[in-house]
């Protein structure tokens, strides 16, 4: 609830925390990267945030919601045939050895929209929910998150700013129920952007190699499971895939990011995740998954930390790219709010 205290809050998110350090999915249960990898990669992702932003989505009650709702689109599989068949395909994308997605979309040049995907789609007799759409899953997050953080820019100035006490009053409300609605956003967008690090869900050769060319004769076993929950569960450290994210230096832009700006930076991620499907097969073959050795651990962390490095990175220029945002309808620019050109009449 809304109303809920802090403490309370905060007492909350800490069960579901213990619930789920203490949950142990088989491999029939596990999904994505399972409870753990996703819980760790929003958890790492909003402890590297930096300091310039809000202190709302960076205090230890934030991060451990954060890190709870990481697994929360797996957990909600099975609520029904209709919200499955929308939604389960969002998880994921089938990129062929070729790197194409159906042979007409190409991660490097992604249409800015799910319609226009469709429509490509299309073309090759398949629609998203067939070969996947989880590079709009992403875009969807990042520009829902970046709109949250426009509406709380304004609402915290008008909260100090405008000019009657019951003006003030309502602006510090709309503030607070904002940064809720945010940190669920968060929580939830998070998801997605882990699962465009797990390598196995970036291609064809989802759950083993498939009836396709094999000329390297890797294994057709179903290691989906194994890889992202099992083998993570028991040697992925929060320590060693911390090690492995940088710090936050990416500069930010000057203007509001376009569509195909965003487009590009997600198929580059992607890109990233679909080359380390061979490898991964490769490290399978060799018998070192198997055997739990450094170089597959190494492997793991390293895919882990991607996931956790793009998310953190996200969230930071979603929040900055978000002075150059709109809110309410007719637009106004956020950054004549903040500039006392223009009052809000919201909240009435």
């Amino acid at each position: 609830m809304i109303h809920r205290s802090i403490g309370a809050r905060a007492r909350a998110i800490a069960l579901t925390l213990a619930l789920l350090a203490g949950a142990s999915l088989s491999p029939a249960a596990a999904l994505a990267w399972g409870t753990a990898g996703h819980t760790l990669i929003s958890r790492l992702a909003a402890e590297k945030l930096p300091a310039q932003l809000p202190a709302f989505v960076r205090s230890p009650a934030a991060i451990a919601e954060i890190a709870a709702l990481g697994p929360e689109e797996d957990n909600i599989k099975g609520a029904g045939e209709s919200w499955d068949a929308d939604h389960d395909a969002g998880h994921f994308l089938d990129v062929g050895d070729d790197g194409s997605v159906a042979g007409v979309v190409r991660l490097n040049a992604l249409p800015d929209s799910m319609a226009a995907y469709a429509d490509a789609l299309a073309n090759a007799s398949t629609t998203p929910y067939r070969v996947g759409y989880v590079p709009y899953t992403i875009m969807d997050g990042f520009e829902r998150v970046r709109k949250d953080f426009a509406y709380w820019r304004v609402d915290a100035y008008m909260a100090q700013h405008a000019h009657t006490a019951v003006a003030r009053q309502r602006f510090s409300a709309a503030r607070a129920l904002r940064e809720t609605l945010t940190l669920r956003d968060l929580g939830d967008w998070g998801h997605f952007v882990a699962d465009g690090s797990q390598p196995l869900h970036i291609t064809i050769h989802y759950n083993g190699w498939g009836r396709y060319p094999n000329p390297h004769g890797y294994t057709r076993r179903h290691i989906h499971a194994y890889f992202e929950s099992t083998f993570v569960d028991r040697y992925a450290k929060a320590a060693a895939v911390a090690a492995r994210i940088p710090a936050y230096s990416a500069g930010a832009p000057g203007h509001l990011l376009s569509q195909g700006e965003i487009a590009a930076m997600v198929g580059t991620y992607l890109q990233g995740t679909a080359s380390a499907v061979d490898p991964l097969y490769a490290l399978y073959q060799s018998g070192d998954f198997q055997r739990g050795s450094a170089r597959a651990v190494a492997f793991t962390d390293e895919q882990l930390a991607r996931g956790a490095t793009m998310y953190r990175n996200l969230i930071a220029l979603a929040w900055q790219n978000s002075l150059y945002e709109s809110v309410d309808y007719p637009p106004i620019p956020v950054r004549d709010v903040l500039a006392g050109r223009v009052t809000p009449s919201r909240p009435i």
